[in-house]
Protein backbone atom coordinates (compact mmCIF):
# COMPACT_ATOMS: atom_id res chain seq x y z
CA UNK A 1 0.00 0.00 0.00
CA UNK A 2 1.56 3.31 -1.08
CA UNK A 3 1.68 6.46 1.03
CA UNK A 4 -1.36 8.09 -0.62
CA UNK A 5 -3.56 5.05 -0.01
CA UNK A 6 -2.37 4.81 3.60
CA UNK A 7 -3.27 8.47 4.12
CA UNK A 8 -6.72 7.95 2.59
CA UNK A 9 -7.29 4.87 4.75
CA UNK A 10 -6.20 6.77 7.87
CA UNK A 11 -8.60 9.63 7.01
CA UNK A 12 -11.43 7.16 6.51
CA UNK A 13 -10.80 5.58 9.92
CA UNK A 14 -10.66 9.00 11.58
CA UNK A 15 -13.97 10.03 10.00
CA UNK A 16 -15.55 6.70 10.92
CA UNK A 17 -14.42 7.06 14.53
CA UNK A 18 -15.78 10.61 14.71
CA UNK A 19 -19.11 9.51 13.25
CA UNK A 20 -19.70 6.67 15.70
CA UNK A 21 -18.60 8.76 18.67
CA UNK A 22 -21.42 11.21 17.91
CA UNK A 23 -24.03 8.72 19.12
CA UNK A 24 -26.56 11.41 20.00
CA UNK A 25 -27.15 12.11 16.31
CA UNK A 26 -28.45 8.57 15.89
CA UNK A 27 -31.40 9.65 18.03
CA UNK A 28 -32.44 12.00 15.22
CA UNK A 29 -31.48 9.79 12.32
CA UNK A 30 -32.68 6.36 13.50
CA UNK A 31 -34.56 6.37 16.82
CA UNK A 32 -36.94 9.17 15.81
CA UNK A 33 -38.13 7.45 12.58
CA UNK A 34 -38.53 4.19 14.51
CA UNK A 35 -40.69 6.01 17.05
CA UNK A 36 -42.64 7.77 14.31
CA UNK A 37 -43.37 4.55 12.43
CA UNK A 38 -44.51 2.89 15.66
CA UNK A 39 -46.97 5.71 16.35
CA UNK A 40 -48.30 5.58 12.78
CA UNK A 41 -48.27 1.81 12.32
CA UNK A 42 -52.06 1.59 11.91
CA UNK A 43 -52.08 4.29 9.21
CA UNK A 44 -49.14 3.29 7.02
CA UNK A 45 -47.74 0.46 4.91
CA UNK A 46 -50.50 -0.16 2.45
CA UNK A 47 -47.64 -0.20 -0.09
CA UNK A 48 -43.87 0.31 -0.27
CA UNK A 49 -44.25 4.04 -0.81
CA UNK A 50 -45.09 4.34 2.89
CA UNK A 51 -41.66 3.12 3.98
CA UNK A 52 -39.94 5.43 1.48
CA UNK A 53 -41.05 8.41 3.58
CA UNK A 54 -39.02 7.13 6.52
CA UNK A 55 -36.06 6.21 4.33
CA UNK A 56 -36.07 9.77 2.99
CA UNK A 57 -36.03 11.13 6.52
CA UNK A 58 -33.11 8.86 7.48
CA UNK A 59 -31.06 9.84 4.44
CA UNK A 60 -31.60 13.60 4.73
CA UNK A 61 -31.03 13.80 8.50
CA UNK A 62 -27.87 11.70 8.15
CA UNK A 63 -26.59 13.98 5.39
CA UNK A 64 -27.22 17.05 7.57
CA UNK A 65 -26.06 15.67 10.92
CA UNK A 66 -23.25 13.57 9.46
CA UNK A 67 -21.73 14.86 6.25
CA UNK A 68 -22.53 18.59 6.40
CA UNK A 69 -22.24 19.17 10.14
CA UNK A 70 -19.06 17.11 10.38
CA UNK A 71 -17.26 19.18 7.73
CA UNK A 72 -18.56 22.44 9.23
CA UNK A 73 -17.36 21.36 12.67
CA UNK A 74 -13.93 20.34 11.33
CA UNK A 75 -13.57 23.62 9.43
CA UNK A 76 -14.67 25.73 12.40
CA UNK A 77 -12.24 24.00 14.78
CA UNK A 78 -9.34 24.27 12.34
CA UNK A 79 -8.92 20.50 12.29
CA UNK A 80 -9.95 20.42 8.63
CA UNK A 81 -6.95 22.56 7.72
CA UNK A 82 -4.68 20.24 9.72
CA UNK A 83 -6.05 17.13 8.02
CA UNK A 84 -5.73 18.79 4.63
CA UNK A 85 -2.07 19.58 5.20
CA UNK A 86 -1.40 16.06 6.44
CA UNK A 87 -3.20 14.35 3.57
CA UNK A 88 -2.24 16.87 0.90
CA UNK A 89 -5.81 17.15 -0.42
CA UNK A 90 -9.10 18.48 0.96
CA UNK A 91 -10.93 16.28 -1.52
CA UNK A 92 -9.66 13.15 0.24
CA UNK A 93 -11.33 14.35 3.44
CA UNK A 94 -14.62 15.05 1.66
CA UNK A 95 -14.50 11.64 -0.03
CA UNK A 96 -13.70 9.86 3.25
CA UNK A 97 -16.63 11.62 4.92
CA UNK A 98 -18.89 10.66 2.03
CA UNK A 99 -17.93 6.97 2.28
CA UNK A 100 -18.53 7.00 6.04
CA UNK A 101 -22.00 8.50 5.62
CA UNK A 102 -22.85 5.94 2.94
CA UNK A 103 -21.98 3.17 5.41
CA UNK A 104 -24.05 4.80 8.15
CA UNK A 105 -27.06 5.29 5.87
CA UNK A 106 -26.95 1.66 4.77
CA UNK A 107 -26.70 0.50 8.39
CA UNK A 108 -29.58 2.72 9.49
CA UNK A 109 -31.85 1.72 6.59
CA UNK A 110 -31.11 -1.95 7.27
CA UNK A 111 -31.81 -1.63 11.01
CA UNK A 112 -34.98 0.36 10.33
CA UNK A 113 -36.24 -2.30 7.90
CA UNK A 114 -35.51 -5.01 10.46
CA UNK A 115 -37.42 -3.04 13.09
CA UNK A 116 -40.40 -2.65 10.76
CA UNK A 117 -40.30 -6.36 9.88
CA UNK A 118 -40.25 -7.50 13.52
CA UNK A 119 -42.62 -4.97 15.06
CA UNK A 120 -44.82 -3.46 12.33
CA UNK A 121 -45.22 -5.47 9.13
CA UNK A 122 -43.19 -7.75 6.88
CA UNK A 123 -40.64 -6.07 4.63
CA UNK A 124 -39.81 -8.20 1.60
CA UNK A 125 -36.30 -9.20 0.60
CA UNK A 126 -36.76 -7.22 -2.63
CA UNK A 127 -37.48 -4.10 -0.59
CA UNK A 128 -34.32 -4.68 1.45
CA UNK A 129 -32.30 -4.92 -1.76
CA UNK A 130 -33.98 -1.86 -3.26
CA UNK A 131 -33.27 0.09 -0.09
CA UNK A 132 -29.61 -0.89 -0.26
CA UNK A 133 -29.16 -0.01 -3.94
CA UNK A 134 -31.26 3.16 -4.06
CA UNK A 135 -30.07 4.66 -0.77
CA UNK A 136 -26.44 4.89 -1.85
CA UNK A 137 -27.28 6.90 -4.96
CA UNK A 138 -29.87 9.04 -3.17
CA UNK A 139 -27.42 9.86 -0.37
CA UNK A 140 -24.86 11.11 -2.90
CA UNK A 141 -27.50 13.19 -4.68
CA UNK A 142 -28.79 14.67 -1.41
CA UNK A 143 -25.23 15.64 -0.49
CA UNK A 144 -24.90 17.26 -3.92
CA UNK A 145 -28.17 19.14 -3.37
CA UNK A 146 -27.24 20.42 0.10
CA UNK A 147 -23.62 21.27 -0.75
CA UNK A 148 -24.80 24.85 -1.32
CA UNK A 149 -24.63 25.29 2.49
CA UNK A 150 -20.84 25.38 2.26
CA UNK A 151 -21.07 28.53 0.17
CA UNK A 152 -22.73 30.28 3.12
CA UNK A 153 -19.64 29.71 5.34
CA UNK A 154 -21.75 29.69 8.49
CA UNK A 155 -20.82 28.52 11.97
CA UNK A 156 -22.10 25.32 13.50
CA UNK A 157 -24.59 27.03 15.83
CA UNK A 158 -26.16 28.90 12.89
CA UNK A 159 -26.22 25.71 10.86
CA UNK A 160 -28.00 23.88 13.70
CA UNK A 161 -30.77 26.48 13.80
CA UNK A 162 -31.05 26.50 10.02
CA UNK A 163 -31.17 22.73 9.70
CA UNK A 164 -33.70 22.53 12.55
CA UNK A 165 -36.04 24.80 10.60
CA UNK A 166 -35.51 22.79 7.43
CA UNK A 167 -36.23 19.54 9.27
CA UNK A 168 -39.45 20.87 10.79
CA UNK A 169 -40.82 22.27 7.54
CA UNK A 170 -39.56 19.36 5.44
CA UNK A 171 -41.08 16.65 7.64
CA UNK A 172 -44.43 18.45 7.74
CA UNK A 173 -44.45 18.80 3.95
CA UNK A 174 -43.63 15.10 3.48
CA UNK A 175 -47.16 14.28 4.56
CA UNK A 176 -48.75 16.73 2.11
CA UNK A 177 -48.14 14.78 -1.16
CA UNK A 178 -48.40 17.82 -3.47
CA UNK A 179 -49.08 17.57 -7.17
CA UNK A 180 -48.22 19.55 -10.28
CA UNK A 181 -46.29 22.79 -9.87
CA UNK A 182 -46.20 22.55 -6.06
CA UNK A 183 -44.66 19.09 -6.27
CA UNK A 184 -41.97 20.32 -8.67
CA UNK A 185 -41.26 23.34 -6.46
CA UNK A 186 -40.87 21.21 -3.32
CA UNK A 187 -38.68 18.74 -5.19
CA UNK A 188 -36.30 21.57 -6.11
CA UNK A 189 -36.07 23.16 -2.67
CA UNK A 190 -36.88 20.45 -0.10
CA UNK A 191 -34.25 17.70 0.33
CA UNK A 192 -36.92 15.50 1.94
CA UNK A 193 -39.22 15.75 -1.07
CA UNK A 194 -36.26 15.32 -3.43
CA UNK A 195 -35.15 12.11 -1.68
CA UNK A 196 -38.71 10.79 -1.55
CA UNK A 197 -39.20 11.57 -5.24
CA UNK A 198 -36.07 9.57 -6.09
CA UNK A 199 -37.25 6.59 -4.06
CA UNK A 200 -40.65 6.52 -5.80
CA UNK A 201 -39.27 6.86 -9.35
CA UNK A 202 -40.45 3.30 -10.22
CA UNK A 203 -44.00 4.45 -9.42
CA UNK A 204 -43.72 7.89 -11.05
CA UNK A 205 -44.63 9.26 -14.45
CA UNK A 206 -41.95 9.54 -17.12
CA UNK A 207 -42.29 13.33 -17.02
CA UNK A 208 -41.52 13.47 -13.29
CA UNK A 209 -38.66 10.98 -13.66
CA UNK A 210 -37.06 13.18 -16.34
CA UNK A 211 -37.53 16.21 -14.09
CA UNK A 212 -35.78 14.39 -11.22
CA UNK A 213 -32.93 13.40 -13.54
CA UNK A 214 -32.51 17.05 -14.58
CA UNK A 215 -32.50 18.21 -10.94
CA UNK A 216 -29.98 15.51 -10.02
CA UNK A 217 -27.63 16.53 -12.83
CA UNK A 218 -27.96 20.20 -11.86
CA UNK A 219 -27.16 19.49 -8.20
CA UNK A 220 -24.17 17.35 -9.17
CA UNK A 221 -22.76 20.16 -11.30
CA UNK A 222 -23.31 22.66 -8.47
CA UNK A 223 -21.62 20.35 -5.94
CA UNK A 224 -18.57 19.92 -8.18
CA UNK A 225 -18.22 23.70 -8.38
CA UNK A 226 -18.76 24.09 -4.62
CA UNK A 227 -16.23 21.45 -3.58
CA UNK A 228 -13.75 22.66 -6.17
CA UNK A 229 -13.62 25.99 -4.31
CA UNK A 230 -14.34 24.50 -0.86
CA UNK A 231 -12.63 26.57 1.84
CA UNK A 232 -10.75 24.77 4.62
CA UNK A 233 -10.40 27.72 6.92
CA UNK A 234 -11.88 31.01 5.80
CA UNK A 235 -13.49 33.31 8.32
CA UNK A 236 -16.98 32.05 9.10
CA UNK A 237 -20.11 33.97 9.97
Amino acid sequence: MNLELRNDWALFKIQLTIAFKERFYFVYTLIVPMFMVFLNKTLNFQDNESIYVYWSYIVVTTVFNGFLLNLIRLRESGFLKTLTYLSGSRHSIVLANLLVQLIIVQLEIFLFNLYVTFFITHVSSLTFVYGFLASSLITVLCIAMTSIFFVLKIRRVVFNYLSGGIFTVGVLLLGVHPQGFNKALLTIFSPFQFAYGLYVIPCSTIKYAVFLAFCSLLYLIISVLVFKKFSIGEKLR
